[in-house]
């Protein structure tokens, strides 16, 4: 494979559970960093811009997810299919845009996919634990290495406290369903808010595995607050000489 030449761009994907605010959150900080003279760039995996194999792909995967009889395909075989277009998606859209000296934004990517189909495998087939350490071992190995290098890559944890999720759902109409033990349609709020506690439980463990920068959302924050913070963590992220340096022994 041929070399490229590495621009000065960053891939930043802002995970967080359902309902924690993230698109809020981003809606503001795009408009910070366009300001900036930066191109920015919004992942939207219902659409690719990438070549025709690559945009096929990522369209089929997408049909999988919204039919409702996705499930009936199995768990294991969404997990596959969620990797793979993710992988298409790194590969044909975000490595170039990167290289090219673009930031790209990508929301909710492959580690709270995971989390999500795993808790959904683990109610609908009524895992036990060890059963479900084995599926989540067995999904972390899925996605391949990132090409891009690990200064161009940075990922952030939005997180809200239960309660404000709770409270977002409700005043949105309750809009999303999500799998629960009484059916795979519920929109009940605090089967929502437990539903999605789970989720926000492994991003925080693996935030704190990987060392992950937190941003809180909610609370006594505003979304303008929050994605003020996150926007200054991208900037470092971008401008390292700009960073203090470290003081002598």
């Amino acid at each position: 494979m041929a070399e490229h030449p590495v621009g000065t761009g960053l891939f930043v994907v802002i995970e967080a559970a359902d309902g924690s605010g993230k698109t809020a959150v981003t809606d503001h900080l795009v408009p910070l960093l366009a300001s900036t003279g930066r191109t920015v760039h919004r992942i939207d995996r219902a659409w690719s811009d990438g070549d025709g194999p690559h945009a096929e792909l990522v369209r089929a995967v997408n049909a999988l997810f919204r039919s409702e009889a996705a499930t009936a395909a199995g768990w294991e075989v969404l997990s596959l299919a969620a990797a793979t277009q993710y992988a298409t998606i790194l590969r044909s859209q975000i490595e170039p845009a990167v290289r090219a000296g673009d930031i790209v934004i990508a929301e909710s990517w492959w580690d709270k996919t995971r989390a999500r189909l795993s808790l959904e495998a683990t109610i609908a087939l009524d895992l036990d634990s060890e059963q479900h350490r084995a599926l989540t071992a067995w999904q972390s190995h899925l996605l391949p290495p990132s090409p891009l290098p690990v200064d161009q890559h940075l990922t952030v944890l939005v997180d809200a406290a239960r309660h404000d999720r709770v409270a977002w759902y409700r005043a949105a109409g309750c809009p999303d369903p999500y799998l629960d033990r009484t059916g795979p349609d519920s929109h009940d709020p605090d089967g929502f808010g437990h539903f999605t506690e789970h989720i926000a439980d492994q991003l925080r463990q693996v935030a704190a595995e990987r060392a992950w920068p937190t941003v809180t959302n909610g609370g006594h924050r505003t979304v303008a607050e929050a994605a003020t913070e996150l926007h200054l963590l991208i900037t470092d992220q971008l401008s390292p000489s700009t960073r203090p340096a470290p003081e002598a022994p």
